[in-house]
């Protein structure tokens, strides 16, 4: 069984630097290239899902939609970004001046949201459904937040550090387990993270 992690293209409240942003957050036109960018790659390299889900998130279910147009998409709200309530929609560097202590915690709450750890909860959730429903392979449009919690899950990796894994927008992570699809422990490994065309990735790499 192989799981493609995808996370949505460059949207307008990662260029603003927010919190989170809203659910009705949109792509942005270098976004929407992105996800075109990543589409081609799929095309290129064969990638071709037995079953898709999207985040009922705007840049993921876009950038869902850019990707495999013809695709039965299933929304699960389970994988949206954090709820980050009040401040979702506040500038990072705003958020942290008046919480600095947020972060070093995922049990700390968001005004009017939820933690880190809820978010690990239900992404949870969805994880074990996934991964033991009855398909070779699938394709999940997500957001940063419920990538890291998945393969930090899969890596044993303590939610206090969370995000351990920061992946590039429109960027893929693959997962892969020999086990039948019906047995209890799947066993995944990571085969690949934050994979994509050079356009797409080339600012992670040198780090901006």
């Amino acid at each position: 069984m192989i799981i493609y992690l995808v996370r949505h293209g460059l949207s307008v409240a990662n260029i603003s630097q927010l919190v989170t942003g809203l659910p009705d957050d949109v792509l942005s036109d270098k976004g929407c290239i992105q996800a075109m960018n990543l589409r081609q790659w799929l095309m290129e390299s064969e990638v071709d899902p037995d079953a898709f889900w999207v985040s009922h998130w705007g840049r993921a279910r876009q950038t869902a939609e850019l990707l495999y147009p013809e695709a039965s998409w299933i929304t699960d709200e389970r994988i949206g970004e954090t709820n980050a309530g009040e401040v979702a929609n506040w500038s990072t560097e705003s958020f942290i001046t008046s919480w600095p202590d947020f972060y070093h915690s995922p049990q700390n709450r968001y005004p009017g949201g939820e933690s880190h750890q809820m978010l690990n909860e239900r992404v949870h959730e969805f994880w074990n459904e996934i991964s033991k429903s009855n398909v070779k392979s699938a394709l999940v449009v997500t957001h940063s937040g419920p990538i890291s919690c998945i393969l930090q899950n899969i890596l044993n990796i303590n939610m206090d550090r969370f995000p351990a894994f920061l992946p590039a927008n429109a960027s893929i992570s693959v997962l892969e387990s020999d086990r039948s699809p019906l047995s209890d422990n799947m066993n995944f490994r990571l085969k690949g993270f934050s994979l994509g065309p050079v356009s797409n990735i080339s600012e992670a790499i040198i780090g901006k």
